[in-house]
């Protein structure tokens, strides 16, 4: 007999992603990067107030993760002031006209967003015969990620990025900033 409780964790600090992690990459589109100096990455937009923290978390990762590569970064913090001051929510930058906007306003080639497909976080007790049991533990994360390229407003790369780990949902996300990193170094 299973039960489950869904538990949602908080950013804690960096983490390893483990070996057996999956990053399925899907609905990939991807075009050439090489006239993106500037990188602004935007903060992840999440409908889920109880998740928000994780996936602006996972932007900030993002961010630094991206530093002294082959784009000059403006930080998902730095973007998320700027946005504030425009009047501009994560969820806003769905509309391109808007992405352009923020990217002018910041002097960005490109801005990066993404927005949350899933996290989720499962605790399973597996029940035994004898009235024992043990527990594990599932987390998935899922960023649908977009980079838009301001002066020409075509669509750089557009991928989703998900992570399966038997660990917190942080780890998860952790996998997923990990590899959206990975394929921005490799453009």
């Amino acid at each position: 007999m299973n039960s489950r409780l869904l538990v949602v964790a908080g950013l804690t600090a960096s983490v390893l992603v483990p070996p057996f992690a999956s990053v399925p990459l899907a609905s990939a589109q991807t075009r050439d990067l090489s006239r993106v100096r500037i990188l602004a990455v935007a903060p992840f937009a999440d409908y889920d107030p109880t998740t928000r923290p994780l996936a602006e978390g996972g932007a900030a990762r993002l961010s630094n993760l991206l530093r002294g590569g082959a784009f000059q970064i403006i930080e998902a913090q730095r973007v998320a002031t700027e946005m504030e001051r425009a009047g501009v929510r994560p969820p806003d930058l769905i509309s391109p006209s808007r992405t352009v906007e923020l990217g002018m306003r910041l002097g960005a080639d490109a801005v990066l967003t993404g927005r949350v497909v899933q996290i989720y976080q499962e605790l399973e007790r597996e029940r035994s015969d004898n009235g024992g049991g043990s527990f594990s533990l599932e987390s998935r994360v899922a960023i649908d990620v977009r980079i838009l390229e301001v002066g020409t407003r075509l669509i750089l790369l557009q991928e989703e990025f998900r992570c399966n780990v038997p660990f917190l949902a942080v780890e998860a996300m952790e996998c997923v900033v990990r590899a959206v990193a990975g394929r921005l170094r490799t453009r």
